[in-house]
């Protein structure tokens, strides 16, 4: 069996094997036959020369590292890209116009709520004048039907009237004691 020690597994993708990373190793594996190191790990090295297994290090090539670069590139516009860019720039205005009254709209409705809520405690205040007003002409119209009823019994009644006849000129005349005696002077 053939184990490879690398710590990049890309460095030994042509090769058939075991790959194990190196920075765990512990002891050697016994079932070894041959023994490939990318890099310099000399007690890997050490441990399987004792057991005489072939061991080939090789160098391990450090990927090389890539510098940030900035190209400059002229691309220039074409009719059909402008009139894209056209469209959709048209668009955006659309739907931030929408986008707008959209807003204004959730404000006229958030006000519309607030105002519901006074909107209902005025409601609930003329509902309960109204239920007060209606037992105030119930009680008037049973005092009424009540004073019309008196009205036809006296009516009815002669004794009566001119007893009221009398009550009322006598409380006229003391009411104006002089216009009495002014009226009878001139007859």
């Amino acid at each position: 069996m053939k184990i490879i020690y690398t710590r990049i597994a890309a460095a030994a993708a042509l090769e058939t094997g075991i790959i194990a990373n190196p920075d765990y190793y512990e002891n050697p594996n016994l079932k070894a036959k041959e023994v490939i190191i990318y890099g310099n790990y000399p007690k890997i090295q050490e441990d399987y020369e004792s057991l005489e297994v072939p061991v080939e290090v090789r160098k391990l090539e450090e990927p090389q590292k890539t510098t940030l670069a900035t190209v400059n590139v002229a691309v220039g516009i074409t009719p059909e890209l402008q009139a894209v860019m056209d469209d959709a720039k048209a668009e955006c205005e659309k739907v931030v116009e929408e986008n707008t009254q959209l807003k204004q709209k959730i404000e006229i409705l958030e006000q519309a709520k607030g105002n519901s809520s006074e909107l209902l405690s005025e409601n609930s205040r003329l509902k309960d004048a109204v239920v007060l007003a209606d037992k105030a002409a119930k009680t008037a119209e049973v005092q009424l039907v009540s004073i019309q009823s008196e009205f036809e019994a006296f009516k009815n009644d002669i004794p009566a009237m001119q007893a009221r006849i009398a009550e009322l000129e006598a409380g006229k005349a003391e009411e104006n004691p002089a216009t009495e005696t002014a009226a009878n002077d001139f007859e």
